[in-house]
């Protein structure tokens, strides 16, 4: 090869080289550019956190705009928590009061503290008596009773009993009243004796059913009634015998 032939090739070389580096290069750009997002403050484009209101201008530098600063991540998505997404809630209106009692409800809370107490028994003959023989009910320790008045109205609840339900071991019976010695409003006849009972007693128990109602003291509502209520005896032993007759010849 002649010295002429190797020199224009490497003329040819550099011309080449020289080419690409002035050549400007071509850059693709993306199909579609990042969408903004942003958080009060802060504004987010290609991954480039702004903020907002900074007065830093546009520039050159880093592939960034003048005033950006250090990369911020989004909020998760979903986020419903709006201070922690920077919002400042707005008070809305106050929830409406509470509506008071009524005096149904004052009712039920003024007998829900009240004690009722239990009837005592109590029997004529007393603690034995014979078949065929009337044997007079009735029970102690029961009247009539009214609760403290409770809330603005005043509202007074009161039981009063009104009936005894008897269980006599033989047979259950229904007195109206809380019965007398004298039998008259309440009693009863054994056909059996307790012989063959545990104890050698029936135990009777008395249950006392209580209305229950309430009024305003100092006026505002109408009267009103709530569920009865009931209270019963401890089991009291009541020996019952037959009579014994003898006959001479």
């Amino acid at each position: 090869m002649s010295p002429h032939t190797s020199a224009s090739r490497r003329a040819a070389s550099a011309a080449v080289v020289a080419t690409a580096l002035t050549t400007p290069l071509l850059v693709t750009p993306s199909a579609q550019a990042a969408p903004c997002r942003g958080v009060p403050k802060h504004v987010i484009c290609n991954n480039t956190s702004h903020v907002v209101g900074s007065s830093g201008g546009g520039g050159s530098g880093s592939g960034s705009g003048g005033g950006s600063g250090p990369f911020i991540p989004p909020p998760p998505e979903g986020l419903a928590d709006n201070e922690a997404a920077g919002f400042v809630p707005v008070d809305g209106p106050a929830a409406p009061a509470a509506a008071p009692p009524s005096a149904f409800d004052l009712a039920v809370s003024a007998m829900a503290g009240t004690f009722l107490p239990s009837p005592k028994v109590r029997t004529a003959p007393a603690d034995k008596t014979y078949i065929r023989m009337r044997t007079s009910l009735w029970v102690e320790g029961v009247e009539a009773k009214s609760t403290d008045p409770i809330g603005a109205p005043q509202v007074q609840a009161t039981a009063t009993p009104s009936k005894v339900v008897w269980n006599l071991g033989e047979k259950t019976i229904e007195c109206t009243g809380l019965g007398t010695p004298k039998g008259t409003s309440c009693s009863y006849v054994y056909q059996r004796s307790s012989a063959g009972q545990p104890g050698g007693s029936w135990k009777i128990t008395a249950t006392v059913y209580w209305d229950v109602s309430y009024r305003c003291l100092a006026g505002g509502c109408a009267p009103g009634v709530l569920d009865p209520q009931q209270t019963t005896s401890a089991p009291t032993p009541l020996v019952v015998s037959e009579i014994q007759t003898n006959t001479g010849q």
